[in-house]
């Protein structure tokens, strides 16, 4: 598709140098919009232990504890907690405190596949190789030594 440029610059419509207007319709919105959708739907898993720690005080929040100032009963994560949750050393919000969460790698509706290796973060993942490379290697030199 050619763009027809007029006479008067000022009356050009602003677009990067070598990009085109693309009708909406054409093959190539179409498949930018279906990347757009595809990369909005990404979500990794978020795998939280329940406990968070007041960035003010130090206090970490532990599920087996619950807090008996507020009260909460023992087992309630700490997502699980009312918005009106406040620090019982230093009175902070809930939206101060840092959650211990972490992200797993992948998408989150593909963790039930893979041997559970789909559930490891990245740095398991990382151990779980170079730590059998290295079980081979170690194998490997001790066949060398039995001669």
């Amino acid at each position: 598709m050619r763009v027809r440029a007029s006479a008067d610059p000022s009356t050009e419509p602003e677009a990067k140098k070598g990009e085109a207007i693309e009708n909406p319709d054409s093959e190539i919105a179409r498949k930018k919009a279906e990347a757009e959708r595809l990369r909005a739907a990404e979500k990794f898993m978020v795998i939280g232990s329940g406990t968070a720690q007041c960035k003010g005080c130090g206090y970490e929040y532990k599920p087996e504890n619950g807090d008996p100032d507020f009260p909460v009963p023992k087992g309630i994560l700490f997502q699980d907690l009312p918005e009106d949750y406040v620090c019982p050393i230093c009175g902070a919000a809930k939206s101060k405190f840092e959650s211990r969460v972490k992200v797993v790698a992948g998408f989150a509706e593909n963790q039930q596949y893979g041997l559970g290796t789909n559930s490891m973060t990245g740095n398991q993942k990382l151990l779980l190789i170079y730590g059998s490379l290295l079980i081979f290697i170690l194998l490997f030199l001790a066949g060398y030594a039995l001669e």
